[in-house]
């Protein structure tokens, strides 16, 4: 439809996107408005590592695969080396380097908004991603939890991601219990529960946390058979026309390993 305006004529727009454009400044113009979504998943997980020792220091290398949903899409991988080293009986330091691939962050996830509907749309990435991590895991005996064979541990672990600068600190505390037979360690089950913290970026100070149960069954001396069931959840938030919008992905995953455990 065309209208006649100083002897020219000119399109008009069409009410569809008059309506966008006059949602978009009601949302940009309501300070108070949230929107909130989340979304279910289901994760199956290999992973293959090794944990060698080697006096104080324990090397070690990783590799993880993530297959995604029913139709088992493969997307996350990854790759960690680095090392251990015991500077006291009861506290581990260790420093390593991840490559990693398929992890999604808050610039992965756009705001889309229409006359009908608005919505977050999250867009895969493809790329490789280069990561840094410190920790610490002090760890303790407790003789006084019952059966008499139980560890707590509190990991703390900062990571710096160099593709978006990202930093992040992760506190995991967990609880392990050990079966001994004639002296020797038949089987480990743990249970923990990780925080991540979001240090500068995003609006959710804590945007993961969720409990962990784990099982590593030791065959012999050089290899364990582990399996895990986690359940997590992670909260994307950002502010964009007048948000907040905020979006918990949650996660149910299992997974299976093997570790082998060289003594160098």
């Amino acid at each position: 439809m065309t209208d006649l305006l100083n002897g020219r004529r000119i399109r008009s727009k069409s009410p569809t996107r008059f309506i966008s454009i006059v949602l978009l400044l009601i949302i940009a113009s309501s300070p108070l408005m949230a929107w909130e979504y989340s979304e279910f998943s289901f994760d199956t997980e290999a992973r293959l590592a090794m944990v060698a020792s080697a006096g104080r220091w324990n090397p070690y290398l990783e590799v993880i695969g993530v297959f995604h949903g029913s139709e088992l899409t493969f997307r996350y991988n990854s790759f960690t080396a680095g090392s251990y080293v015991k500077v006291a009986p009861w506290l581990k330091l260790g420093a390593f380097y991840r490559l990693q691939g398929g992890v999604r962050h808050l610039e992965d996830w756009t705001v889309e908004v229409s006359p009908t509907n608005h919505f977050w749309e999250y867009v895969s990435p493809t790329r490789y991603e280069n990561v840094l991590m410190a920790d610490a895991t002090p760890r303790f005996l407790l003789p006084w939890m019952p059966g008499g064979s139980w560890l707590g541990a509190v990991k703390v672990r900062y990571a710096y991601n160099f593709f978006n600068d990202n930093q992040t600190l992760l506190l995991r505390p967990g609880l392990t219990w050990v079966l001994v037979r004639d002296r020797q360690p038949l089987l480990n089950i743990s249970l923990q529960y990780p925080l991540y913290f979001a240090l500068n970026f995003g609006d959710a100070p804590l945007y993961g946390h969720g409990p962990y149960l784990k099982a590593l069954w030791h065959i012999n001396d050089w290899v364990k058979f582990e399996g895990k069931l986690q359940y997590l959840t992670k909260t994307y938030a950002k502010t964009e026309f007048g948000g907040p919008w905020i979006l918990h992905s949650n996660h149910l995953g299992i997974g299976l390993g093997l570790v082998f455990t060289p003594d160098f």
